[in-house]
């Protein structure tokens, strides 16, 4: 059986005061978001192609950029940070 809250909204003023209140919180999120910039990676293909170097090159000097395996088996892609590989 559901019970009245002291918490349950009752009156339209406290609807919109609610409705702000999230629509602050939503801001709050997306500017965090926004901030927490997730790099980007490009498969080896392409990292060499920005590179203007083969895949085969790319792979002999992959330790010289920032890079992770596409999956956790030996054979995985490799996966390149695009941020890393442009030039400043």
């Amino acid at each position: 059986m559901i019970t009245p809250s002291s918490q349950v909204i009752k009156t339209k003023n406290d609807m919109e005061l609610g409705q702000k209140t999230i629509n602050q919180i939503a801001d709050a999120v997306i500017q965090r978001l926004q901030e927490k910039q997730v790099p980007e990676y490009v498969r080896t293909s392409e990292a060499a192609k920005i590179l203007g170097v083969s895949e085969a090159y790319l792979r002999q000097i992959k330790d010289r950029y920032p890079h992770k395996k596409a999956s956790s088996n030996q054979q995985g892609a490799l996966l390149f940070r695009r941020d890393a590989l442009l030039p400043v």
